[in-house]
């Protein structure tokens, strides 16, 4: 049975209305679903608290993980790295990466020492993002592959942006997915997590998001994952 994990409740209901019509999903597991769900916060210490909570007490048929929601989209300043993606595309995430993480100067950011055992790259199922892949082109939802970088502070400017898309060849950014990555590791869970873009990481200007229409479309999105994944009850 999958969990599905989004960081807020305007990402989560979407999904849930879609699957409370089969009966697929629940806020706690029971008997004929095949999705649980939990609200895991906003940023990567609330999401590791609540997730590791959850998953010490949680029903043993939760065997994946399925972390969805919005993300901003990288505008890159070199020619190295992946293409832009723009407004509105969806996103598999290959790795996640903890991005603000280290030692921070004013145009860039260096990572602490490996002898410290400091962790900020967490590579996603490989398997699993196969799959959802070939669901999601079957229903006419092309996808991008690519690095996520989680950061504790979302970026506000272009230049920030630039800086973290090309130092760890980003796709977009959000603010859970490495602590949800890290913690599925901890309990040998397969964790895959599918975004849609709300917004690009450009000076910050909200009249140019579109997060109603990034959840939805995310929700869209991880309701097939769920459904195709994990079968009939």
């Amino acid at each position: 049975m999958i969990l599905a994990v989004a960081a807020t409740e305007f990402e989560m209901k979407p999904l849930e209305l879609l699957l409370a019509e089969d009966g697929a999903i629940a806020s706690a597991p029971g008997p004929g679903c095949r999705c649980a769900t939990l609200i895991s916060g906003i940023g990567p210490v609330e999401t590791t608290l609540r997730l590791t909570r959850y998953l010490e007490r949680c029903d043993p048929r939760i065997d994946k993980v399925l972390n969805f929601g919005v993300a901003g989209a990288y505008l890159s300043a070199t020619p190295i790295g992946p293409a832009n993606v723009s407004l509105l595309d969806l996103c598999l995430a290959e790795q996640e990466i903890l991005g603000d993480f280290g030692i921070c100067f004013s145009d860039h950011i260096e990572a602490l020492d490996e002898k410290l055992g400091a962790s900020t790259h967490f590579p996603l199922d490989q398997s699993l993002l196969s799959r959802a892949r070939e669901i999601l082109e079957q229903h006419q939802l092309v996808c991008r592959r690519g690095n996520f970088v989680t950061v504790s502070a979302a970026s506000a400017t272009r230049q920030r942006g630039s800086m973290l898309a090309a130092r760890y060849q980003g796709l977009c950014e959000n603010m859970e997915g490495a602590a949800v990555a890290r913690v599925c590791a901890e309990f040998s869970l397969p964790l895959l997590e599918v975004r849609s873009v709300s917004n690009l990481v450009e000076d910050r200007d909200l009249s140019r998001w579109k997060l109603a229409e990034a959840c939805a479309l995310a929700a869209r999105a991880a309701a097939l994952l769920v459904r195709e994944m994990e079968g009939s009850c």
